[in-house]
């Protein structure tokens, strides 16, 4: 993953081949092909490694589940520019989080797992919407995560904590002046 990640940053995805990636790596093709099928397995394993950092527990807090998600995610935009070659890289592709993991994925990153619980919580506690699903709001969620990390990776910004802070409020706020509803 470490030679693929390389010739990927310096090259670009699309020019990168199998061939290449084995050979940067010291393999031949038929290693690469043992661990891997194709190319975007490798981009998947290499986006499981971003988001593979602990979430902090914020369920001792006495903070409420909304306040929560938004820690999360501000941690995880930390965690993901703890190693920024790799963010940027995938962060710069144009595929979306969604093709790169599978909602029913049991190695679904810790960070989505927490988000959808949270949501969970804070529906139960009657804090949410009860018409919109809960896997739509993690959608929501999850989406503004990768909007503010796709600008920093783009150079829209130089301070991806604050836009995550900002998109992820509005995810789960709107921008309607308060909380006035239909």
């Amino acid at each position: 993953m470490d030679s693929a990640l390389l010739l990927f940053t310096v090259h670009g995805y699309d020019p990168v081949r199998v061939e290449d990636v084995a050979r940067e790596a010291g393999v031949s093709r038929a290693t690469f092909y043992n661990h891997f099928s194709e190319r975007e397995e490798v981009v998947r394993a290499l986006f499981q490694r971003l988001l593979a950092a602990e979430v902090p527990d914020h369920t001792r807090t006495n903070l409420p589940p909304l306040e929560q998600i938004e820690h999360v995610t501000i941690e995880a935009a930390r965690g993901m520019l703890d190693q920024p070659q790799l963010a940027r890289f995938l962060y710069s592709l144009p595929m979306r989080q969604e093709a790169l993991l599978k909602p029913e994925d049991e190695a679904t990153p810790a960070v989505f797992r927490t988000i959808h619980q949270l949501l969970e919580t804070a529906l139960d506690r009657g804090e949410l919407r009860t018409d919109v699903p809960v896997d739509l709001m993690c959608v929501h969620v999850h989406n503004a995560l990768e909007a503010a990390m796709r600008a920093w990776a783009g150079g829209l910004t130089d301070e991806p904590v604050e836009r995550v802070r900002a998109l992820v409020r509005l995810s789960l706020y709107g921008v309607v002046a308060g909380g006035a509803g239909p």
